[in-house]
């Protein structure tokens, strides 16, 4: 099965998409050298969760707590009982969501943005959207086993994560539209250092580096074209004759014996030909007793009309309006026009 049609309720969140972005980003930078022997030494990652946190349930479930109340009422054999926290780690916790209004820009913008069609076809589209600026502020603790692994990790963000950072995501749904969004964040002039000075027979003694980071980001709000949906009515007579308000029946009614009469609301009467399409034989017609013979079964249908804008291959240019002078040739005119007319040319080719 392709993973590029796979839908989940996650897919909506445009903000978990962006933490999602900065673990990923965290993860892929963040390592240091340990020297394990005289001639052997290894690099260490430090991998980046997000914050969980709820009821006790929840966190034996997270961190595997074997319990009594488990499958068979009997514990794991192979699992001891307690936690699984690697170390060292990283922490991210989300701790507050801003919108920066100094950074808005117009909503009358197009913007591109990919859809899963009822047909199964991955198609382009594009239609109005305002990118709303967001500050997204997080805490990130760092938990290690040495005041030396301190020292390593600190220096390490310094050298490879100082001071500029970005990354992309793609956000939204299959269903509505999938598009794009760049996010940037910087790393803190000050590093928070925690090491234990005082242990006790509870305390697991772990050290930490702590800082706050703001992620620089965009929510989309796309004005999508919403699909329109027809109801159409169908009755079915006893004698044969389809009574409904198709309009056109071609495309619509498709099982039906040649020389059917179809009925329409507007007064047209339509019949169906040897070739399986349906003729216009009559207009303004009221149908009389005898062409609408009862009994008859009624059924209705929801037809939906796609009013999405297609993204097409084309090249807009600036060229001039009716209102200048015509001229000898295009290199004559002035470069952007009077009124800023926008002209469409299709490309020299088919992509």
């Amino acid at each position: 099965m392709a993973t590029y049609n796979l839908k989940f309720n996650k897919d909506d969140s445009v903000v978990r998409h962006v933490i999602v972005g900065l673990l990923a980003d965290l993860n892929s930078k963040l390592s240091f050298w340990r020297q394990l022997s005289q001639n052997e030494r290894s690099i260490i990652d430090v991998p980046f969760y997000y914050a969980v946190s709820g009821d006790e349930n929840f966190l034996r479930d997270a961190f595997l707590f074997s319990t009594l109340n488990g499958a068979n009422c009997d514990p794991d054999p192979t699992i001891a009982d307690g936690n699984y926290d690697k170390v060292p780690r990283g922490i991210v916790n989300l701790s507050s969501i801003a919108i920066d209004p100094s950074k808005l820009v117009n909503k009358r913008n197009l913007g591109h943005y990919n859809m899963l069609t009822p047909s199964g076809e991955f198609k382009g589209f594009v239609a109005e959207f305002e990118m709303i600026p967001v500050n997204i502020g997080v805490d990130v603790e760092i938990v290690l086993s040495s005041q030396l692994d301190m020292f390593k990790v600190t220096e390490a963000i310094i050298k490879k994560m100082y001071k500029a950072n970005f990354y992309h995501v793609d956000a939204g749904h299959l269903d509505e539209g999938t598009y794009r969004i760049s996010s940037e964040y910087m790393m803190p002039d000050d590093y928070g250092q925690e090491r234990p000075i005082e242990y006790g027979f509870d305390d697991k003694g772990n050290h930490k580096v702590t800082f706050s980071i703001e992620i620089n980001s965009f929510i989309p709000s796309f004005d999508f074209e919403e699909d329109i949906y027809t109801k159409y009515v169908r009755k079915d007579y006893a004698n044969g004759a389809i009574l409904g308000n198709y309009g056109d029946p071609n495309g619509f009614l498709t099982t039906c014996e040649p020389g059917t009469l179809y009925y329409d609301l507007d007064g047209s009467v339509w019949q169906l030909n040897d070739d399986g399409l349906w003729i216009r034989v009559n207009e303004n017609y009221e149908p009389l007793s005898t062409d609408l013979v009862e009994p008859f079964t009624e059924s209705t249908s929801l037809i939906k009309e796609s009013r999405r804008k297609p993204a097409d291959n084309r090249m807009t240019t600036l060229g001039n309006s009716n209102l200048t002078a015509p001229t000898d040739t295009e290199y004559e005119k002035p470069l952007l026009g009077d009124t800023y007319k926008v002209i469409g040319r299709d490309l020299p080719f088919k992509e």
